[in-house]
């Protein structure tokens, strides 16, 4: 073999090696792309089968919240309700209509409450006719206001100091508080009424109209007329009454000077039984 030939088959073994040697560095390349493919194609299955089980489960227990919430409708609160209509829509909202100023510190009080205990997206309206009685919000078309807000809840002030000062006969007031809740009802179907009662009034407490009637009379007729038409109602008149003749105290010490507005005391007990009314059970059926 002549030493060209030598050094041709020297390289053509040389050659032969590399060949074989990329080869297998190629294979074993392409056998771990292979497997960080099927790995991460792994990982993204399991992953989409985790969130898909995470998303059945979240659509049982909403089921089930529904389920036991539709079953016991008539003994959950207002805050349940609340809490329930912000789970399934994402969010839910109050207003506060009827015979009550807006500077009263209560209301505020009242809804960094709701906001808090539902801790979610909740949205509060005012609707205040201040010193309205109970056929003039009627006959202004009120109810439109509240109509607009589209309310989960409606907290109607009912306005017994207005009926009083409009000298209207105890029938006639009755009729009206059941036709304003009506009104309500006929805008806002799905909507969850509930009838308010005010704070004590030492002013307009035996300050008589023309019919030897004084605010606690018409008071007593809304009341009356809650009961008999079973509507939702919050009486805090009574719960407030309660509360100062269980400390023996007078109404001189929770209202300011002109004996109806309260003062931060006042304020604070009626808030207070406010949010402990949200609490209670109460008929929820005739909302949504």
């Amino acid at each position: 073999m002549t030493k060209k030939s030598g050094f041709a088959l020297i390289l053509l073994m040389i050659l032969t090696v590399g060949i074989i040697w990329f080869g297998m560095d190629h294979q074993k390349t392409q056998k771990a792309k292979l497997l960080r493919t099927n790995e991460t194609t792994a990982m993204s299955s399991d992953k989409a089968a985790n969130n898909k089980t995470s998303n059945k489960a979240q659509k049982d227990d909403l089921a089930a919240q529904q389920e036991k919430f539709e079953n016991n409708r008539e003994q959950l609160s207002v805050s349940d309700y609340l809490a329930y209509l912000s789970a399934k829509e994402e969010k839910a909202v109050v207003s506060f209509y009827g015979d009550f100023s807006e500077s009263e510190t209560w209301l505020s009080v009242v809804e960094k409450y709701i906001t808090k205990q539902i801790n979610s997206d909740i949205e509060v309206h005012q609707l205040a006719f201040p010193d309205y009685d109970s056929y003039r919000l009627l006959e202004e078309n009120t109810v439109t206001a509240v109509a607009e807000t589209k309310p989960d809840v409606v907290f109607f002030q009912v306005p017994v100091y207005g009926d009083q000062v409009r000298d209207i006969s105890l029938a006639d007031s009755g009729e009206y508080v059941a036709e304003d809740y009506a009104a309500i009802k006929q805008a806002l179907p799905e909507a969850l009424v509930v009838l308010v009662t005010p704070n004590p009034s030492s002013s307009r407490q035996g300050e008589f109209n023309s019919r030897t009637l004084d605010y606690t009379s018409y008071l007593a007729q809304a009341v009356k007329v809650a009961e008999e038409n079973e509507f939702p109602l919050f009486d805090l008149h009574a719960a407030f009454q309660s509360e100062m003749e269980s400390q023996e105290q007078d109404l001189s010490a929770v209202l300011k000077e002109d004996g109806r507005a309260l003062n931060d005391q006042g304020t604070d007990l009626y808030a207070s039984l406010f949010t402990e009314q949200l609490t209670e059970p109460i008929d929820t059926t005739s909302g949504r």
